[in-house]
């Protein structure tokens, strides 16, 4: 019997024109190999999945063919990576990796993103330095 976090269900995954809009207008991303990956933070204890497969990768089957192995890649990897994240994956047209082929450069645009957010996050909560001159009487 599989374990539940190998499951890929409806909270795992992006629903939704405003919510793809939300993430990829959040303007943080990283491209890795043929990988264009955008994430927002989402404030849950989780990931959430988007794909975005063109026409210009292949016919119905192929593109459908690259998003089950992308999902494949999330389920089977997520729990090595950073959680609180939505995450939108674009795809540009390319020759079709291996399952580890995607699982690497999907792993190394999330780990890049979690790192600037956490920079940004650590900006925006930092106290500005307080003034160092002694006080004048």
């Amino acid at each position: 019997m599989p374990s539940s976090r190998f499951t890929f269900t409806a909270e795992d995954r992006l629903k939704g024109r405003t919510a793809f809009a939300e993430v990829h207008g959040g303007r943080t991303r990283r491209e890795s190999g043929p990988l264009l990956v955008y994430a927002l933070p989402n404030g849950l204890e989780r990931l959430r999945l988007g794909l975005s497969v063109g026409r210009r990768c292949g016919n119905a089957v192929g593109r459908n063919r690259l998003k089950r192995l992308l999902r494949e890649t999330f389920r089977l990897n997520r729990g090595s990576w950073p959680v609180g994240y939505d995450l939108l994956v674009v795809v540009r047209p390319h020759e079709e990796l291996s399952l580890a082929a995607y699982a690497t450069h999907l792993e190394s645009a999330i780990q890049l993103l979690d790192e600037t957010w956490r920079k940004r996050i650590r900006k925006q909560t930092t106290p500005p330095a307080e003034d160092p001159s002694p006080p004048s009487a």
